[in-house]
């Protein structure tokens, strides 16, 4: 009946072609079991920005030493060598009394997956872009709200995401978001990059215009002309900047948040979805019902959810998600605070504005450790839900692969798959303080192309990479992991079988099942072939449990991911088609023809 469904969806819609490269397309199941999918039809008139942070690395490290000359990341000194401070390890070491580093020195409040990055370490900004647009984030808006610009920052993002374009790799578009010194940002901008017209191909446009988050008061008249202005604040119920909401977005909200309007105060134009507020409002990640829990479940993302609701509800024209990499945040002990963490402080005790540790901190980027990735597909469960998404084509061609290294029988199969070309992209960048150099290279054989083909015994799988495949007996070598529809079954993070774990020879493999948890076991062998830069195999429809017509299949390649049972590996280890999590959705309906 599925399958039914999803033909009539087909055909109203009129998706049509041969391939199924669409990463709105792709599933996935988080840490949590919640599964991520197809929730509507695409909406062309939605819109998703995110907060996206810049200034990593650019005031210093063991201490606050102001900005460099460039604006630019701040070269480190011989002294650098005992940040990052991280709260989150500090309370864990000593939670009574933990040893901040020196007032004003930024803290991060956990440690992030690719680690304490730089703003302009390329590898890392590849990796933000390509999870962006797999998450269906249309611009990025750049933090510059403290009357610094930081060009050299932005100019190595835009010109990165250049690059990739290039490539046929998608990104987001670019903006900026301003406050304090309003006037004088907007005119650095205007003049440095639009005036220029500098990365043009990546301006995000509003209603015919660049879009530029920024009061109109004070603005002159060419720059008023050539942005579509939007003032951007915190909070609205009260506040005296939001007023009757008329051309403001807030970036954080109270839930119920209020929308912002442009036409009439009818039509909703934007509203904010926050993963957590502010350790100086006691809301958390985990706030919800109205309170802060007494033991919180930063994991569960129970506030992101609550501004997702509501955010749906009111069906605005663009969401404004906070946010994705902020991560540090400065000590102050001055008294400006009389609460922290819900509890009244006074001059001398410390408190951090907008971070503190996992609870108190608003980034879906994934984290080391805690609750690793899971407001990443939490984000990108929010974004299809508004947006929409395309469904995954049904294919009814039978096509017989025979297991002989030519390759000519799969030119007529249809049901194709595609990964970006140059995402095994190398690391090699500087890291924050004591951490001299990241390094990354194990990007090794760049998957390209994939595809599937069934007749009545067998189902076959292809691969393609960019260049010559490594040997056979490569380590962790060229991996086939495969999910069977939803049945309730001994799995590992979704995936029932493991094909290809230890090739025996250079034409036979084995295919083993999940026995629970990162547990497989040998049941059966799979024929393949592999030569130049292609490699197909076959397995028998019978081992997988695969012999109804009809049948629902998610399936992913990796190569160089190490075996040890950490799903977060695919993220950033080798290559994997498609990244990360995600997997593949092949439908298969036995054709009566």
């Amino acid at each position: 009946m599925k399958l039914q469904l999803a033909i009539f969806l087909l055909l109203c819609f009129g998706i049509a072609g041969n391939t199924a490269a669409q990463n709105d397309q792709w599933v996935a199941t988080d840490a949590l079991g919640r599964f991520v999918g197809q929730y509507r039809a695409p909406r062309k008139d939605r819109y998703v920005g995110v907060f996206y942070f810049i200034w990593h690395g650019a005031h210093g490290y063991d201490q606050h030493s102001g900005n460099a000359p460039d604006g630019g990341i701040m070269p480190k000194k011989p002294s650098d060598t005992l940040s990052p401070y991280d709260i989150s390890k500090l309370l864990k070491a000593n939670p009574d009394s933990p040893r901040y580093g020196p007032v004003h020195a930024f803290h991060y409040w956990g440690e992030p997956y690719f680690g304490y990055y730089l703003s302009d370490d390329e590898w890392v900004i590849r990796k933000h872009a390509q999870m962006l647009s797999d998450a269906g984030v249309d611009v990025v808006i750049l933090d510059v709200t403290n009357a610094a610009t930081y060009l050299p920052q932005v100019t190595k993002i835009a010109q990165t995401y250049q690059k990739l374009r290039a490539n046929g790799i998608s990104t987001p578009s670019l903006a900026f978001i301003t406050n304090a010194h309003a006037v004088s940002t907007v005119n650095q901008l205007y003049e440095h990059i639009y005036a220029k017209g500098r990365f043009k191909d990546l301006w995000f446009y509003w209603k015919g215009k660049p879009l530029l988050l920024a009061p109109a008061e004070g603005q002159n008249e060419e720059v008023k002309q050539f942005f579509t202005l939007r003032q951007s604040w915190a909070w609205s119920k009260g506040q005296e900047w939001f007023g009757n909401g008329m051309d403001k977005w807030t970036w954080v909200d109270h839930t119920p948040q209020s929308y912002g309007w442009h036409e009439s105060p009818d039509k909703p134009e934007q509203i904010s979805v926050s993963i957590a507020e502010h350790p100086m409002s006691n809301i958390g990640r985990s706030f919800h019902d109205g309170r802060e829990p007494v033991n919180p479940r930063s994991e569960k993302g129970f506030y992101f959810n609550e501004q997702w609701v509501q955010a749906l509800a009111v069906d605005p024209e663009f969401i404004f998600i906070t946010g994705w990499n902020e991560w540090v945040a400065m000590r102050f002990d001055d008294g400006a605070s009389s609460h922290f963490l819900g509890k009244k402080i006074k001059k001398g005790e410390t408190y951090f504005v907008d971070l503190y540790n996992e609870e108190y901190s608003r980034d879906a980027e994934p984290v080391n450790g805690s609750f690793g990735d899971n407001y990443y597909y939490q984000m990108t469960a929010g974004i299809r839900r508004f947006k929409g998404s395309t469904s995954p084509l049904v294919y009814t061609q039978s096509n017989t692969i025979n297991i002989d290294g030519t390759f000519d029988d799969w030119q007529s199969v249809k049901a194709i798959y595609t990964d970006e070309q140059g995402d095994t992209f190398h690391r090699k960048h500087p890291g924050w303080g004591r951490y001299m150099e990241y390094v990354n290279v194990s990007g090794r054989n760049d998957i390209v192309q994939a595809k599937i083909a069934v007749d009545q015994q067998y189902i076959s799988f292809y691969v393609k990479t960019a260049a010559h495949l490594s040997s056979w007996n490569s380590p962790d070598w060229m991996r086939l992991y495969l999910s069977i529809g939803t049945e309730d079954r001994p799995n590992w993070e979704s995936f029932h079988f493991l094909v290809n774990a230890k090739p025996k020879s250079p034409g036979s493999t084995i295919v083993q099942a999940s026995t629970g948890g990162w547990n497989w076991k040998t049941i059966g062998s799979a024929g393949y072939s592999a030569r130049g830069n292609e490699l197909e195999l076959r397995i028998p429809r019978k081992l997988l449990g695969l012999t109804a017509p009809e049948f629902t299949l998610d399936f992913k390649w990796a190569d160089n991911v190490p075996l040890r049972g950490q799903a977060m590996d695919f993220m950033d280890k080798g290559d994997s088609a498609p990244n990360s999590r995600f997997k593949y959705r092949f439908l298969y309906s036995k054709s009566n023809k």
